[in-house]
């Protein structure tokens, strides 16, 4: 046991020399910047009632996720989009807000009903659902990022089919991700992978195991991360890059220091277990 916390000590002052130094590094390759990148993320999460496990895991480390953005320099704020409940079929719940924020909001979530117009919902998230805007306040100088949580492909939309929904998607440049069992999700998948994000394995979050889960979190925080800073340097017209430069050397020490926090982390837990 006296072994293991030396062990451990010795790792720790070496990752936080390793912290300091990257972030010495990073501080000077960004003196001149104007400002940090700020991004409007929006959870829209099925509430069907297969999803409550997937519910209970995002709430739960949304803080994780918020500390690994920040830690690697984004400003994000949270709003949260419940769709395919029974009694309301796409609903705001929280408009932005923090980590703590949504946590608070999440616990609002149901999973309850059957119907899962992602496609409608994704529209109502970025406030061009005709039927019922969602009136998000997004930041004008914000990357507008939007993240479908479901086990189901979209079914019952009114409104948007996948390709007009790519469309919205263009016109706001906003990203999208696709949190979903497979693959074989083609059409969710294919606008994730044509609107600057990617497929994420929605089976590491629906799972008992919190190993699993927080590992899943850190992968898919460190993703959202370095796609935000893909985002200015291929957009850098755009009002929410328009003031900030990421130039290739800043994006790695960036992602490298958030890695080093989640190292940091974990080598905490490990110490409260010895």
């Amino acid at each position: 046991m006296k072994e293991n916390t030396i062990a451990w000590l010795k790792i720790r002052k070496w990752s936080s020399i390793a912290i300091l130094t990257l972030s010495s590094i990073v501080f000077c390759s960004n003196i001149a910047n104007a400002a940090v990148i700020k991004t409007d993320i929006v959870m829209i999460v099925d509430e069907s009632g297969s999803m409550g496990g997937v519910q209970a895991n995002l709430r739960n480390n949304i803080g994780l996720f918020a500390s690994i953005l920040s830690a690697g320099g984004v400003d994000a704020n949270y709003a949260l989009v419940g769709y395919g409940s029974s009694s309301d079929l796409i609903r705001l719940i929280t408009d932005f807000t923090d980590a703590s924020g949504f946590a608070a909001a999440a616990a609002n979530l149901i999973a309850f009903g059957g119907i899962e117009p992602a496609y409608d919902a994704t529209a109502y998230a970025l406030n061009s659902l005709s039927s019922e805007s969602g009136n998000l306040t997004y930041r004008a100088d914000a990357v507008k990022n939007m993240i479908v949580y479901t086990d189901e492909a979209s079914n019952g939309d009114s409104e948007y089919s996948a390709a007009t929904l790519d469309t919205l998607l263009k016109g706001n440049n906003s990203l999208f991700n696709a949190v979903v069992p497979n693959t074989g999700y083609t059409s969710l998948v294919n606008l994730a992978t044509n609107n600057g994000g990617q497929f994420f394995n929605l089976g590491f979050l629906n799972t008992n195991d919190q190993t699993v889960v927080e590992q899943f979190v850190e992968d898919f925080a460190l993703a959202k991360l370095q796609e935000t800073l893909d985002f200015c340097q291929v957009n850098p017209n755009d009002p929410a890059c328009s003031n900030v430069e990421v130039p290739a050397p800043a994006s790695a020490g960036l992602l490298l220091i958030a890695v080093a926090a989640v190292s940091s982390r974990r080598l905490a837990k490990k110490k409260n277990q010895i």
